[in-house]
């Protein structure tokens, strides 16, 4: 039920952009790329950083708490001329 308003928040706030980064967060959640460096993730949190409604480009960046360690996930996104938001590179940054 977390996850739905998450998404929801998401979609208000992003509009198109909200599902794709959804999904990123729930893949990153699993990922044993990530996981293996954090252990089990316990909370997320999101931030998006230069936002505007005529742009078509998106920083979004979003944090996972994890028992060893933590994650933050930077994605640069832009909206290709078929109007599809691509995520366009990714950086994974780990801390204690």
């Amino acid at each position: 039920m977390k996850n739905l308003g998450q998404r929801t928040i998401l979609k208000a706030v992003l509009g198109e952009p909200a599902d794709l980064i959804a999904q990123a967060m729930s893949s990153a959640r699993f990922s044993s790329r990530i996981t293996s460096r954090t252990g089990r993730i316990s909370s997320k949190n999101f931030k998006v950083e230069n936002l505007s409604a005529k742009k078509d480009s998106l920083v979004f960046r979003f944090l996972l708490d994890g028992e060893r360690a933590n994650a933050t996930i930077k994605l640069w996104m832009t909206r290709r001329a078929s109007g599809n938001w691509e995520i366009v590179k990714s950086d994974t940054l780990f801390s204690k």
